[in-house]
């Protein structure tokens, strides 16, 4: 869904990366989701279907059911293994993609949002002062594969 979201409304000036699996500091394989890059920022996304109530306190996470890892580590590891890559700042964003969630969120340490408010928010980011080049942006995309790419050979 999130896919289909930022292929039909992004237009050609965004780059898009979708389910990068890579080697954390740890050594244990992490997925990214989706990486957006753009012509204000780079983007990672962490893409959560949880439905019900969901409830966002800086870093502290309450759901009606059991889960794992905190949404914000996990969006802020995920950016920052990006970030090294590419070489730039990258933004960690989580989207909620059930349209059934109900989202209370105070003060995140990352942005939370649901599927409608995602396009708009990468769309509309100019933090950091970035003006990236279409090529630019293709030449980032192809270095977190490959990045990733040789991560996962190495551990294998």
């Amino acid at each position: 869904m999130v896919t289909q979201v930022l292929k039909s409304k992004l237009n050609d000036d965004y780059y898009l990366v979708n389910d990068v699996l890579y080697i954390n500091d740890k050594g244990n394989k992490e997925n990214i989701d989706h990486v957006v890059l753009g012509p204000k920022g780079v983007f990672a996304i962490e893409t959560k279907h949880w439905g019900g109530k969901v409830t966002c306190k800086s870093s502290y996470w309450q759901v009606p059911f059991p889960f794992g890892r905190s949404p914000s580590s996990q969006a802020m590891g995920n950016a920052a293994w990006v970030s090294r890559a590419v070489k730039v700042w990258v933004a960690p964003i989580i989207v909620f993609s059930n349209p059934d969630v109900e989202l209370e969120v105070l003060d995140p340490e990352v942005e939370v949002v649901t599927l409608d408010k995602l396009v708009n928010s990468i769309t509309s980011y100019d933090d950091k002062g970035y003006n990236f080049s279409p090529q630019q942006l293709r030449l980032m995309g192809e270095e977190i594969l490959k990045q990733a790419s040789i991560a996962i050979k190495q551990s294998e």
